[in-house]
């Protein structure tokens, strides 16, 4: 392709693909939700990058939202993905014909995108599931079991528990309830005495009496709440990482409830019984007695240059320890059966499942009593201790969230789907169609080196490792880099994924290189972390030697296109740099619509809109430029750009704007590079921003 325009350049789709992006930051295309990644991109959006970039400028927005509705074939240009995540570039490029080079230094990040690309054969996941099912399932289902209040046989959904803490004046102890309700859902509201811990059903959400101690209470109020505890028995309030100071240990959990599933009776609540007290006990003996040999991780969670102090500060040393004796012994058992299938692909497509499951196997999560689910550890990206944490059923029942059944079936559905990909569109009539993309699929031929990528059909380079070195890749044999790099401190990806990294690695340290080390972090992650010294120039020193090599690799007609948003000045200006210090003007900014209601990628939760930076090498001096005409341009553009996606049926907030704003300056800063004056005096890009 020439150096002419694309048409990315020109304009990008918003007003078709903002209902698109917002419909799936609600609900991810199930290859994107075969494990967690954080603030992964969402497909759509980047599916519309990659025909945006290889098609000529003078396409029709018609013509290209064809392609995106109706199916493409690219004819196998190179696309390079730097900083691949959880893989969103390589899967809509592969998709659409492209051949892709993915790159990330995070081993959970590179596992999960092998994964999804890999093809397999339904057929063969599905007989070593039913195997799993022999074996560790019948295993697991034994931990899990109950009786219904009628007593039928029935199996335990989530088990209740809630943490115990000291009176440091008098010495009680204090069951940790932040309130007493379990479920408040279509007007039948179920609470636990704070008394005698039984389960009791109400028409109210208040003024509930318990039938078997008469103790009358609210079960909204409790005794903890924003890190602090009141003490029943002497009225005292206390800080609770005071009472985990003086114990040394995470606190005492104590079991008192428990939801189950009856095949009869359906779904239900009850205190636990002696018998399911009787289970939980055979459980911790039967770990103590063989925890030397289970399969389960012995690092402790590192603390040097940790950005929270979560878990830490609550008593937790290892990762284990985020976890009780009856999920250790089970997950133990289940990746063992894992680690035994003998076809490699299969093993590694069930350690996805199992990996991903231990989001909602911990000891943090806890029950949302208006959506009758477990919450998942991640929901956040933080550890987040809680006071009353719910154990979920590792294998799973009819019901219930993110069990192993749960999650392999997630991971089947994503392979199902990897077959025959399909969008989800607005229906003529309303609501959502699905809409298959023709011949497309996504699959990736893992190839060795570029040679052999540039010989195999569906082909894909995935590396683990610094992207500061692509010595791999040859100069200017790449068409496009597509990717979406760090965001200075908005996400600490390697102490977020130590959490699956060192499970995985029980299954693959033997198999990868870099699955032996004990944690994930590599000293060359490119991430701004104080507490590790990793500064913002650090951050983008490193940055800029990774656009640098993306420089040095991408075609002269090629072009860098990678997404950001911050809510910062100094991030706008520090990204800025970076591109100029690269080589790079950023040609083109378009706007479009983010992760959807969540925004958890921005620094401060409130930012809906990814910008989309076009650059281009620099191929001769900048033009001189006024500060007044610059701010003209930059203005018009802002507006442009609002309005467009105002009609596009979305929203904007004041962040947005603002959002809209740091970007339209950096474009046009960076066309005119160091050359901005007013009145004479040199602007700088601070200034501009400012």
């Amino acid at each position: 392709m020439t150096a002419t325009m694309r048409f990315i350049e020109r304009t990008f789709p918003v007003q078709n693909l903002n209902p698109v992006a917002m419909a799936e930051g609600n609900a991810k295309k199930p290859i994107y939700r075969m494990h967690k990644w954080w603030a992964r991109r969402l497909g759509s959006v980047f599916r519309a990058i990659v025909l945006s970039t290889f098609a000529p400028e003078d396409e029709s927005e018609r013509e290209l939202w064809g392609k995106f509705c109706n199916g493409a074939a690219l004819g196998g240009p190179v696309v390079l993905d730097p900083f691949m995540g959880g893989g969103t570039t390589v899967v809509e490029a592969l998709r659409v014909g492209c051949k892709v080079i993915g790159i990330d230094i995070n081993p959970v990040a590179w596992f999960i995108t092998k994964k999804e690309v890999e093809p397999v054969n339904l057929k063969d996941l599905d007989r070593a599931f039913r195997d799993l099912e022999e074996t560790a399932g019948k295993f697991i289902r034994g931990y899990y079991r109950t009786k219904c209040p009628r007593g039928h046989d029935a199996e335990v959904m989530y088990f209740f528990w809630v943490k115990v803490a000291k009176c440091q004046r008098c010495g009680a102890r204090v069951r940790l309830f932040p309130n007493y309700e379990l479920s408040r859902r279509d007007g039948r509201n179920v609470a636990v005495c704070p008394q005698c811990l039984q389960v009791v059903e109400s028409q109210d959400h208040s003024d509930v009496t318990c039938e078997e101690c008469k103790l009358a209470f609210d079960p909204r109020k409790g005794v903890s709440g924003r890190g602090k505890f009141t003490c029943l028995a002497c009225g005292s309030e206390q800080r609770i990482l005071d009472a985990v100071k003086k114990k040394g240990r995470p606190l005492e959990k104590m079991l008192h409830a428990l939801e189950g599933y009856c095949h009869i009776c359906g779904r239900f609540f009850k205190r636990v019984d002696s018998t399911d007290i009787a289970i939980w006990e055979d459980a911790k003996r039967e770990y103590e007695a063989h925890k030397d040999h289970l399969l389960v991780p012995k690092e402790k969670i590192p603390t040097e240059g940790r950005s929270d102090p979560r878990p830490v500060n609550h008593g937790y040393s290892y990762f284990r320890d985020m976890f009780n004796e009856r999920q250790l012994l089970c997950l133990s058992r289940l990746l063992h059966e894992i680690i035994k299938i003998a076809d490699v692909n299969v093993r590694e497509l069930m350690l996805i499942a199992f990996s991903d499951c231990l989001d909602a196997n911990n000891m943090f999560c806890k029950y949302e009593v208006q959506w009758h689910k477990i919450s998942l550890l991640f929901g956040l990206h933080a550890y987040h201790p809680i006071e009353r944490p719910t154990e979920n059923n590792v294998w799973g029942t009819r019901y219930g969230r993110s069990t192993f059944v749960k999650c392999f079936n997630k991971v089947r559905r994503g392979k199902m789907y990897c077959q025959h990909p399909h969008e989800r569109l607005p229906a003529p009539a309303g609501g959502r169609m699905s809409k298959h993309t023709g011949d497309e699929r996504i699959e990736g031929n893992i190839a060795e080196d570029f040679r052999e990528l540039t010989k195999t059909d569906r082909a894909a380079i995935l590396r683990c490792g610094s992207s500061e070195d692509l010595s791999f890749v040859p100069d200017k044999s790449v068409d496009a880099v597509v990717t979406d790099p760090p965001y200075f401190d908005n996400i600490q990806y390697s102490e977020l994924a130590d959490f699956f990294y060192v499970w995985l690695r029980l299954g693959l340290k033997d198999l990868y290189p870099w699955f032996e080390p004990e944690l994930s972090s590599r000293s060359a992650e490119i991430v701004k972390n104080d507490k590790m010294s990793k500064t913002a120039e650090f951050f983008s020193e490193g940055l800029t030697r990774v656009f640098k090599e993306c420089h040095r690799v991408l075609k002269d007609s090629g072009v860098l296109v990678f997404t950001f948003h911050h809510n910062k000045v100094w991030a706008w200006e520090g990204i800025a740099n970076v591109v100029i210090d690269a080589g790079f003007y950023v040609s083109a900014s378009p706007i479009v619509r983010s992760e959807g209601k969540s925004g958890f990628h921005s620094s401060a939760g409130n930012i809906r809109y990814d910008c989309i930076l076009v650059c281009r090498k620099r191929r001769k001096r900048p033009t001189p430029e006024k500060w007044s005409s610059l701010k003209r341009h930059i203005t018009r553009d802002a507006v442009l750009w609002a309005r467009r996606t105002v009609q596009s049926g979305m929203v904007i907030s004041e962040a947005d704007v603002c959002t809209i704003i740091m970007v339209k300056t950096v474009e046009h800063f960076s066309k005119a590079f160091a050359e901005v004056t007013h009145r004479g005096v040199k602007v700088p890009l601070a200034a501009a921003l400012e």
